[in-house]
């Protein structure tokens, strides 16, 4: 099979009129004056967040600017098809999907073994013991025979060995760990085409080249389908292009083609892919691997984990600016953008999106992704803004884990000893204050450049807290089990929520005034361990 990806037109994509369209990767700045791409359009979330980092990768590897000029001229005046297309071509032997030589995010060698169905390269699906044992539940089995065109093949493949989870002995996780957190800047007016998506995350030339070893010149550092597959490299045993080309799956394609309709996308093809075989003993990826698309966290080496029950202003703390507390560093093409880049009149968004796995398994909870703000900060007031929002998120944490705690302690007599779920309190009370959130950030940001301290912001925000937290109690502390139900329990339950959360830890937290001599009359509510 024929099929290479700098050539074909594989990507679904979006334009400004609402039309779907595929296209070339050259082709992201066709129509870009009447009718530009906008969004990708795959038949899948995920496919969707790996297309995009295929896109920026190939960009970052074959066009990089050399400088900020250079970055801005491209930004606002991108570059045509045909120059796009010139780049691409200096790496074109690297992105054939079949044929006798290297194939792409696919192992060097022929492999052996009974080949499997094509829908195994889907994450979330059911494996081969679910279906044994008739427990595919989330995601129910494919029917038989299985296809699918070149296109969402590929596609599946570059999200597999992007994402990839811990899969069984010899199954190697993906270079960033499995269920990684990616973090993109993007554009909500201006510049919000798809090009511009690809071109704020792109890094100089020389800064991407310091992140691993850049000066390895062989096509094996950046694209390891060029080798024998490595069974374990550190980042300085790989060029930094191959943060974006790693494989830690050995995989390769069956040659045999069915002619049908696509089982994902519903196109009509003449070759469509239905077997595939995978072999244990891929690339190991060292810790550290500080991917530029990933928030770090420096406590553990490793990129941060797409959690359970979704993203939010909870996680602003990392992902925006640094989480001194939790050693957390937001990811290299943020900070960068952050520092340099960043204008008053962009209206910039960050667009964060993830696998969350069973945490050693390979089982998909979730897909999860979130847009939230990136205001502009000077840097006259950047310090004081960093400062003001850590009290603020922290406050808001410690405030949603006491309430969880006084709903189980109005519930039960014995609540150290309840197993039991009670996450439901944390993601309303997460939900019911993050607009208010998002206020306190533009207000604070007003304050501080007005040569305030924005006290007054603050302590609307502990207001608001506080007022949510009693609600969220109030909604569930009676609807406990009928057979512990104990009024004067209760009360004391939330009698307890208040003072606390008006006392003096959450006001220090907050940069609020209080009372050093004195401590809290109430301590926190015993914190409960997670069942």
């Amino acid at each position: 099979m024929q099929f290479n990806l700098i050539d074909e037109r594989w990507i679904p994509v979006r334009r400004r009129d609402g039309s779907s369209d595929k296209i070339a990767p050259h082709e992201v700045t066709k129509g870009f004056a009447d009718n530009p791409v906008v969004a990708l359009d795959a038949p899948r979330p995920d496919f969707n967040g790996a297309l995009i980092q295929f896109l920026i990768g190939l960009v970052q590897t074959t066009a990089a600017p050399d400088d900020e000029d250079d970055w801005e001229e491209l930004l606002a005046s991108p570059p045509s098809p045909e120059s796009l297309y010139e780049w691409f071509m200096s790496v074109h032997d690297a992105f054939n999907l079949g044929g006798d030589g290297p194939r792409f995010m696919q192992d060097f060698e022929e492999l052996d073994g009974q080949a499997a169905s094509i829908d195994g390269l889907l994450l979330a699906e059911p494996g081969e013991n679910t279906l044994k044992n008739n427990t595919d539940f989330f995601i129910k089995r494919k029917a038989d025979n299985f296809s699918m065109c070149p296109s969402c093949c590929a596609t599946a493949i570059l999200s597999l060995q992007t994402n990839a989870p811990a899969g069984g002995r010899g199954y190697m996780t993906s270079l960033r760990g499995g269920g990684t957190l990616t973090t993109l800047v993007i554009d909500a007016d201006q510049f919000n085409t798809l090009w511009h998506c690809l071109w704020f995350n792109v890094l100089e030339a020389k800064k991407f080249q310091n992140l691993a070893n850049g000066k390895l010149t062989e096509d094996y550092s950046k694209f390891p389908w060029f080798a024998k597959t490595k069974s374990n490299v550190s980042e300085q045993q790989i060029h930094p292009a191959q943060y974006f080309w790693a494989t830690p799956r050995r995989i390769r394609l069956n040659d045999e083609t069915v002619h049908g309709k696509c089982d994902l996308c519903s196109c009509e093809r003449e070759q469509l892919i239905i077997k595939y075989k995978e072999l244990p003993n891929g690339t190991k990826y060292q810790e550290p691997m500080k991917h530029p698309l990933s928030p770090f966290n420096g406590n553990s080496t490793k990129a941060v984990l797409t959690q359970p029950n979704g993203i939010g202003y909870r996680h602003w703390l990392g992902l925006v600016v640094r989480d001194n507390n939790g050693k957390i560093e937001p990811a290299r093409v943020v900070h960068e953008f952050i520092q340099d880049r960043q204008r008053n009149d962009r209206q910039l968004r960050l667009w964060a999106f993830g696998y969350d796995f069973v945490r050693g398994q390979n089982k998909a909870r979730c897909w999860y992704e979130s847009i939230m703000p990136l205001l502009y900060v000077d840097h006259r007031i950047h310090h004081a803004f960093e400062n003001g929002v850590e009290g603020i998120v922290r406050a808001a944490s410690e405030i949603a884990m006491n309430t969880r705690s006084a709903v189980k302690k109005a519930w039960f007599k014995r609540p150290g000893d309840v197993k039991g779920d009670f996450s439901f309190v944390d993601n309303t009370f997460w939900h019911a204050t993050e607009p208010v959130f998002y206020n306190i950030l533009h207000n604070l940001k007003s304050d501080l450049s007005a040569g305030g301290q924005g006290i007054n912001t603050v302590m609307v925000w502990h207001k608001e807290l506080c007022n949510q937290a009693l609600t969220l109690f109030d909604l569930h502390a009676w609807n406990g089990p009928v057979e512990d139900e104990n009024p004067k329990r209760i009360v004391d339950a939330r009698k307890n929520l208040q003072q606390y959360n008006y006392g003096n830890k959450i006001k220090e937290l907050l940069g609020l005034p209080f009372d050093k001599k004195s401590t809290d009359k109430k301590k926190p509510i015993a914190r409960q361990k997670k069942s």
